[in-house]
């Protein structure tokens, strides 16, 4: 029995460094990739330029509407809060080591703390990353709930 009980410690761990990591990742690559998108709509933007001038001149104004939507909408509403996405991510990040330090001998507190953090870390980064928070948070509430034996100690103490 002690054997399944390490393992499904050892599960709980990956499964919250998983979920907590997996978020911090995808927060932290919605920047490089929206700046992607920045970059492309400025390159297809000065793609744009030269055949607007000649439509222009030739006296066809009508594509230009049709051009403008297309360059015009990619990018929009990219990289609107860029603090909260970084502080959601440092909170996620910040959630899982906490966890692990409260498994190994600082205790509740630090469980409270490391739940804290997930839960911050969820309500910055919006429901939809919040979602792969879930699981990670939902170990962290069962731990806080119900602390895990210290290793060595029998099961009556």
């Amino acid at each position: 029995m002690p054997r399944l009980s390490i393992m499904l410690e050892r599960l709980a761990i990956v499964l919250v460094i998983t979920s907590m990591a997996g978020a911090a990742a995808i927060l932290m690559m919605a920047p490089l990739v929206n700046g992607l998108f920045l970059l492309l709509r400025d390159i297809f933007g000065i793609l744009f330029l030269p055949f607007s001038f000649l439509f222009g001149m030739a006296g066809q104004t009508e594509h230009a509407r049709v051009m403008g939507n297309v360059v015009g909408g990619m990018g929009m509403e990219l990289l609107s809060h860029p603090l909260r996405t970084l502080a959601a991510a440092i909170a996620s990040a910040a959630s899982a080591v906490l966890f692990v330090v409260a498994l190994s001998a600082a205790g509740r507190i630090v469980m409270a703390a490391s739940l804290a953090a997930g839960l911050l870390a969820f309500w910055l980064a919006g429901t939809a990353t919040g979602m792969i928070l879930l699981p990670g948070l939902i170990i962290e509430i069962l731990y806080l709930l119900r602390p895990a034996r210290p290793r060595g100690a029998m099961p009556g103490e």
